[in-house]
């Protein structure tokens, strides 16, 4: 039987790859780098940019949250490496057959194998998350409520708190969160909250101090400008909080991890009531991941937000409404192609043969888990 979406979880994703696309706006449209110091436009774009560093973990949540009580499906795996290939190497296609991208051999191979190249950094980390949550599952199981809790408790400290106070040392570098063992860290937290955790209804309540804590990765920017401007700011040690675009900017950082750990708490308090708008939310939700795999392609990430203009609207009165304006844009048409290549591919993704095959592979991979014979 299939199981049935829980629609305030399907929102939170919505909202996550909405601040994806948020962050990719003001990034690679420029923005952060172009705002003036000192100028509202400069306070709202990193104010901006700081917040939606939540979402790569909500993301991770959501699925720690669903893979702890799932098997291990190579159909899924499948189906995924299959959407990742037509947009990776479908839309370079486009771009050499239509536009003027330069042809080379490392795109063209890069393209073809997506998974295993990291065209897309999230799709490998998530494969490889994918691939060893069965392992993750059958620690997890074997652990006591407190055991687990001491394990979120050291894997955080490890690659969290550790390198995010002794950001001077390469020792335990997470590469700000690109990395397996935070995404593994970030799993061990969405399966402890499925398996103990008990909503209460009372989404208010903790929906304030999740968007607290989301301010503070901005607010923690502001302040290291400050004091960087102070005699402090000579000591070599301290000028290396900005690495990058600073210490917290990143989504292995204490601030980021804490944010999106209380936002995804807030939304499984949330009820809504099954009807219309649940089904709604549930059917966009469903494009999101063909969102990111359509907007972030190399060639739409650098012919999109250059066309839009986006640096000429610092410093404008509508610069809020045209950003939220332009992410929803990018939204919705994203969505829509994703939509028509789900309907185009329904009967493929439907197809008893190809599934059962896929099936018979997975009996054939847990005789060998489980060291069974044939």
């Amino acid at each position: 039987m299939k199981k049935q979406r829980q629609s305030n979880l399907e929102l939170l994703r919505i909202i996550s790859m909405l601040m994806i696309v948020s962050m990719h706006l003001v990034n690679h449209g420029g923005l952060i780098n172009l705002a003036q110091a000192g100028t509202l436009s400069y306070y709202f774009v990193w104010t901006l940019f700081g917040v939606s560093f939540i979402s790569i973990n909500l993301y991770l949540l959501i699925s720690g949250y669903f893979l702890v009580d799932t098997k291990f499906s190579s159909w899924k795996l499948a189906r995924l490496g299959g959407q990742v290939f037509f947009y990776a190497f479908g839309i370079t296609m486009l771009f050499w057959l239509f536009g003027k991208a330069p042809k080379d051999l490392e795109t063209f191979v890069r393209s073809a194998l997506p998974v295993g190249s990291d065209f897309y950094w999230f799709i490998s980390m998530y494969v490889g998350m994918y691939l060893l949550a069965p392992v993750m599952n059958r620690l997890i199981r074997a652990l006591t409520k407190r055991q687990m809790e001491c394990a979120m408790a050291l894997s955080f400290v490890l690659v969290s708190v550790w390198p995010n106070i002794l950001y001077f040392s390469s020792a335990l570098n997470t590469a700000g969160g690109v990395s397996i063992s935070w995404f593994l860290t970030v799993y061990l937290f969405g399966a402890y909250l499925k398996l103990y955790y008990r909503p209460d209804g009372k989404f208010a309540k903790k929906m304030l101090p999740a968007v607290g804590v989301s301010l503070m990765i901005p607010f923690s920017r502001f302040v290291i400008e400050l004091l960087l401007q102070t005699p402090l700011g000579k000591i070599a040690v301290l000028d290396d909080l900005m690495w990058g675009y600073s210490v917290f900017y990143n989504y292995s950082s204490i601030l980021a991890g804490a944010a999106a750990f209380l936002w995804f708490i807030a939304f499984l308090n949330l009820r809504v009531a099954p009807g219309r708008l649940s089904r709604g939310i549930v059917a966009v939700a469903k494009t999101a991941f063909g969102v990111y795999l359509i907007h972030d392609h190399l060639y739409i990430r650098e012919s999109l937000w250059g066309r839009m203009g986006c640096a000429s609207w610092l410093g404008k009165w509508y610069l809020p409404f045209a950003v939220v304006g332009a992410v929803l844009c990018v939204y919705a048409a994203c969505a829509l192609i994703e939509a028509l290549r789900q309907l185009l591919f329904a009967p493929l993704d439907q197809n008893r043969k190809l599934k059962g095959f896929f099936e018979r592979l997975d009996e054939r991979l847990y005789r060998i888990w489980k060291e069974e014979k044939r």
